[in-house]
């Protein structure tokens, strides 16, 4: 990446990529403590062991980027080189004029935002939803993950929900980081630049007729602003009982609308305004305590909400990790009964992050937060404990 091309990829600025590698091995090996962690790009290799996987793999990229004149070089790769080509992508070799003279750096581009892997890709239950990804650039994270969860034997679980690639289109877009899980019959999603009201109904309408159940969805219309692409940037779930989000947009007197919708199978759904999403989940029997992104005062809450401070996960009830750079938040979550404690006291000593009853691990991230997502949004649940 480089500051000219940054824009058009989605960041605000170029990023230093060793110092974010270290960063990001924080993440994962703190969590790989407390769960089974994969890459994806792993599973992608081991996808591609198969040479029909790895064919059908070739043709669905070269076709997805107008790389035809690639095809034969993508299907004599082996899994590795292709899992490589698909991801850091495949220099230009010019077969059409146009693309010569625009100066296109690559056949098959690099994707510089796949390491916010909630963004491409949901589990809801047993079943997968890959995304249909905003912004062209992005498509193709969608694209790979969809391929992994059809081909994968320990990722096809009971199936697709929802086929975003095949569905995306202008005015019909859901991303992972507006999609919320908070009881197997409660979803939040947010209606974002990035999600489209039309997507939600049409989730609405998938989870109903899918699983042959009711289910209530609130969708929360968020400002469209840098600062709040996605539902995570503002609320995530920190325990049975409580959640972080970001005041003006969930609590405040401006706080972003909320809309209840009953789907049953069969049946059109029912829509209504509740006054804030935490009333609305109040009444449905989910009753949550918030807790404030950067504390009271203002400018450290839309100092923290930039830096992605109400962007953690939570990986056990009551037990999230986060960047430590928040460090208003982190008193916040003090203040609310979590110890607080930093991944390098778990990755250099023998305590068990789950023996806490509330725990806040904060690890570094001034540089992966760059990229504009948190812990939320690097990773993707596949299966959870009751």
């Amino acid at each position: 990446m480089r500051p000219s091309k940054a824009e058009e990829e989605l960041y605000n600025d170029i990023i230093p990529l060793e110092v974010v590698k270290r960063e990001h091995s924080q993440l994962k090996g703190f969590l790989a403590k407390v769960a089974e962690v994969a890459e994806l790009g792993d599973l992608l290799a081991q996808t591609l062991a198969d040479s029909a996987a790895r064919e059908d793999f070739a043709t669905l990229i070269a076709t997805h980027y107008g790389a035809e004149h690639r095809l034969e070089e993508l299907k004599a790769m082996d899994a590795e080189a292709l899992r490589k080509a698909s991801i850091a992508g495949l220099p230009a070799r010019h077969a059409k004029l146009a693309d010569f003279i625009r100066g296109a750096d690559f056949d098959v581009p690099p994707l510089p935002n796949m390491y916010f892997m909630r963004d491409a890709a949901m589990v809801y239950r047993d079943k997968s939803i890959s995304s249909a990804m905003r912004f062209p650039v992005r498509r193709a994270e969608a694209l790979i993950n969809r391929f992994v969860f059809a081909r994968h034997p320990d990722y096809k679980g009971g199936g697709r929900l929802i086929d975003g690639p095949a569905l995306v289109k202008e005015g019909f877009s859901i991303e992972g980081g507006d999609f919320q899980v908070l009881r197997k019959d409660v979803v939040v999603i947010g209606v974002s630049e990035r999600t489209s009201a039309e997507a939600i109904d049409a989730a609405a309408r998938a989870i109903a007729d899918s699983y042959g159940e009711p289910v209530t969805l609130f969708a929360v219309a968020l400002p469209v602003a840098r600062a709040t692409i996605h539902l995570d940037m503002a609320f995530t779930v920190i325990d049975r009982e409580a959640c972080l989000v970001y005041e003006p947009v969930i609590l405040g007197p401006r706080r972003a609308r909320a809309i209840r919708i009953d789907a049953a199978p069969g049946k059109p759904a029912r829509l209504s305004e509740v006054e804030s999403l935490l009333a609305g989940l109040k009444a449905v029997g989910v009753d949550l305590r918030p807790v404030l992104t950067g504390g009271s005062d203002p400018l450290r809450q839309e100092r923290e909400q930039w830096l992605s401070g109400a962007n953690s996960f939570s990986f056990a009830p009551g037990k999230i990790i986060m960047y430590s750079c928040n460090v208003h938040t982190l008193e916040s979550l003090s203040s609310a009964g979590f110890e607080i404690r930093s991944a390098k006291d778990f990755l250099e000593g023998g305590q068990d992050p789950l023996s806490f009853k509330r725990l806040a691990v904060g690890f570094d991230g001034v540089e992966l937060a760059r990229g504009g997502g948190g812990a939320r949004c690097m990773t993707c649940p596949i299966e959870r404990e009751d």
